[in-house]
């Protein structure tokens, strides 16, 4: 378009809107509608100033009234995102109230704790069968009872199942001694968690045992037709729905993932041997009838009050461990003296500190300045205790 058209163009456009204008004003027409304006209280009202106090206090009022409401989703709020339960929720229920109070989340710097506690509320909410898994070495040590009251609070009809988890680890009369104390509470099965290395296709073995024979230590899953059994029988039997929703719940490292990935055949979560690899819940479809939801391991108040009992149940990893060397004074106490010099090749200790440092000199952890580093040699007796290279069973446990 040239410049002499555009023109021409912009100039029939204004002498549009002049002609508009000038219509609309013919018929009295404006663009602007005007606003009735509050007439307001007459002057020569008797009650004006009476009047006028009681709309000030009703204004004062209703604003408050909306601060209030403000303040009060502003808390729901924070509650909701620290998954505590809201105070009308228990108001009949004092009990429960202080159980709530014991169970709330712990205040540390760590902001992932919190983060797996409103995991693990979720999980709990959205199963229909809770599957607390359990490690065979340590079965009381591992059961968290607040999490059970915790279930039961939530939905009193909610089912709970212990699985009695790493059984190759524990001489087999061990695990059926286990089994029949723990069947007295709750429906207990026995399990292990396949070993092998492919992504899928992964081995069973049949859950059938002779009574002379012990637990085979192969790398096949064990146990795992028993559970899918009891679980199938749980969705048969649950009211007006068929499918259910398996939780799998328990503390860090007791193997909730690879209980999922064996019970799948496949790698379909991650695993690990440090604690806090699954970081928020995941789905897993079993079959039509059972769904599977994998939970971040999460340490109970009441579990975590000892720093002791979590560090040597491999709960947190040895990096964020503020104390290092009463662990190991534990582990100490609990383990042989010639055991320790048979595994560490140290010479003979007479204390915790003696013991610390000839194994930082015989591993090489110094400072700068050639000063032993007593925590890195803390670190290492507590990674091999995590591992299994000290053998607990061998130990006073």
């Amino acid at each position: 378009v040239t410049l002499k058209a555009k023109h021409k163009v912009l100039r029939k456009v204004k002498e549009h809107h002049r002609k508009k204008r000038k219509e609309a004003r013919k018929e009295g027409k404006t663009g602007r509608s005007k606003v009735e304006k509050d007439p307001g209280i007459p002057n020569e009202w008797p009650f004006k100033e009476q009047e006028l106090k009681n709309l000030e206090v009703r204004r004062a009022m209703a604003i408050k009234e909306q601060e209030d409401k403000k303040e009060a989703r502003r808390e729901r709020a924070r509650k909701r995102k620290l998954g505590i339960p809201d105070d009308e929720d228990m108001a009949n229920d004092n009990d429960a109230a202080e159980e709530t109070a014991a169970l709330a989340v712990p205040k540390t710097n760590d902001h992932s704790e919190r983060a797996f506690y409103k995991e693990l509320v979720k999980v709990i909410e959205a199963s229909d069968v809770i599957l607390e898994v359990l490690d065979a070495r340590d079965p009381l040590g591992t059961r968290c009872v607040d999490m059970e009251k915790m279930v039961r609070k939530a939905d009193p009809t909610k089912r709970i199942v212990l699985l009695l988890n790493k059984i190759d680890l524990v001489p087999k009369e061990s695990v059926e001694k286990w089994l029949s104390y723990l069947r007295e509470e709750l429906p207990t099965v026995a399990f292990k968690c396949n070993t092998q290395e492919q992504r899928t296709k992964l081995g069973w073995k049949s859950s059938k045992l002779d009574k002379t024979s012990n637990i085979p230590q192969s790398s096949d899953c064990l146990g795992a037709e028993n559970l899918i059994k009891l679980l199938k029988n749980y969705s048969r039997s649950h009211e007006l729905k068929l499918a259910i929703t398996v939780g799998i719940v328990g503390l860090p490292n007791v193997g909730k993932s690879s209980l999922i990935n064996s019970l799948k055949r496949s790698r379909v979560v991650n695993v690990g041997s440090t604690p806090g690899v699954t970081r928020s819940m995941q789905e897993v479809q079993l079959d039509k009838k059972v769904k599977l939801l994998d939970c971040p391991g999460v340490v109970m108040l009441r579990s975590a009050s000892s720093g002791v009992s979590v560090a040597l149940r491999n709960c947190k990893r040895v990096e964020k461990m503020e104390d290092v060397i009463t662990p190991v004074k534990e582990i100490l106490g609990l383990c042989p003296q010639e055991k320790l010099l048979s595994l560490y090749k140290v010479p003979s200790f007479t204390s915790v500190d003696d013991f610390l440092q000839k194994l930082a000199t015989l591993r090489g952890k110094l400072k700068k300045g050639g000063i032993v580093d007593v925590e890195a040699a803390a670190k290492i007796v507590i990674h091999d205790w995590n591992e299994g290279t000290i053998d607990k069973l061998s130990c006073n446990c």
